[in-house]
C-alpha cells in the first residue's frame, strides 16, 4: 500500500475483515495486536482516515468506513472513468512484462482454487496494477489505488462467493489474450465487464432503493463515451 509498514499492517486488518465496515477501532486492542505503541498507531489511523478508509467522529474515535450501495456506485463510476483513461494510454508490454502479468494471474488461479481469499485479493490487485502501470498516467493510477483500498473490504465480500472466485482468472486470461493481440477496444470491454460483475453483486448485497441520479452514473467505457456529446455541448 505504501512505505509505512504500520499503515500496511493496520490496513491488512481491514482488508481481511478483522476490522469490518462500521466497526469502531479499539486502539488498545489494535496496539496490542500489532505490538506497537499508541503514538505511531494514531499516525497510521490518521493516514487511513485521509484516504477515506476510516472515519473519525469527535469523542468516538475511528471506525472503518461503511459504504452504502449509493457510495459504491459513486466509487465504481470513478473507477470506470479512471480505468478507461489508464487503459487507453497503455503501452504494449515487453515479453518479460507480459510474463509478469501471467504469473500474477497464475497466483490468482491457485488462490481461487484453494479458496485462499487473502492471497486471491493480493494476486488480483497485483494483476490489475501490473497492467495499469504500463500507462504514463501515474497520478490516475495512484488515485485508482486509493479507490481500491476504500472498497477492499467489500471486494472481499464478492470474492468470498465461490462462483465469482472461479471467474477471476478466466476473465484475466481473456485480458491477456487482448493484450497479446494489441486489441485496445476489446481490453476496455473486458475490463468493464470484469468490474461490472463485482459492482452488480455488491449492489444486490447492499440493497436497492437507489435514486435515478445514482443509477444513471456512468459505469463503463460505453457509458462515458455516450456522455461526451452532452458534456461538450
Amino acid at each position: 500500500m505504501g512505505d509505512d509498514p504500520l499503515v500496511d499492517a493496520l490496513y491488512r486488518l481491514i482488508r481481511t475483515g478483522e476490522l469490518s465496515p462500521g466497526q469502531r477501532v479499539d486502539q488498545r486492542v489494535v496496539s496490542e495486536r500489532l505490538e506497537v505503541s499508541r503514538t505511531p498507531l494514531r499516525e497510521a489511523l490518521r493516514a487511513l482516515a485521509v484516504d477515506g478508509i476510516l472515519t473519525r467522529t469527535p469523542n468516538a474515535g475511528y471506525a472503518v468506513a461503511k459504504l452504502s450501495a449509493a457510495d459504491l456506485l459513486q466509487y465504481y463510476s470513478m473507477r470506470a472513468f479512471l480505468e478507461h483513461e489508464v487503459l487507453q494510454t497503455l503501452r504494449w508490454p515487453s515479453p518479460a512484462e507480459l510474463d509478469e502479468l501471467r504469473r500474477a494471474n497464475e497466483a490468482c488461479r491457485v488462490a481461487a482454487e484453494a479458496g485462499a481469499l487473502e492471497d486471491l485479493m493480493a494476486a488480483n490487485r497485483a494483476f490489475h496494477f501490473t497492467m495499469w502501470r504500463w500507462s504514463s498516467l501515474t497520478i490516475l493510477v495512484k488515485e485508482l489505488e486509493r479507490l481500491w483500498r476504500v472498497s477492499d473490504p467489500y471486494r472481499a465480500l464478492h470474492l468470498s462467493n465461490r462462483d465469482r472466485r472461479s471467474h477471476v482468472p478466466a476473465d484475466h486470461d481473456a485480458m491477456i489474450a487482448a493484450i497479446e493481440a494489441k486489441d485496445a477496444p476489446e481490453l476496455l470491454r473486458l475490463q468493464d465487464a470484469h468490474r461490472a460483475t463485482s459492482r452488480v453483486l455488491l449492489q444486490d448485497m447492499l440493497g436497492n432503493g437507489l435514486t435515478h441520479s445514482f443509477l444513471a452514473l456512468p459505469q463503463s467505457a460505453e457509458d462515458l463515451v455516450a456522455r461526451l456529446p452532452a458534456v461538450v455541448g
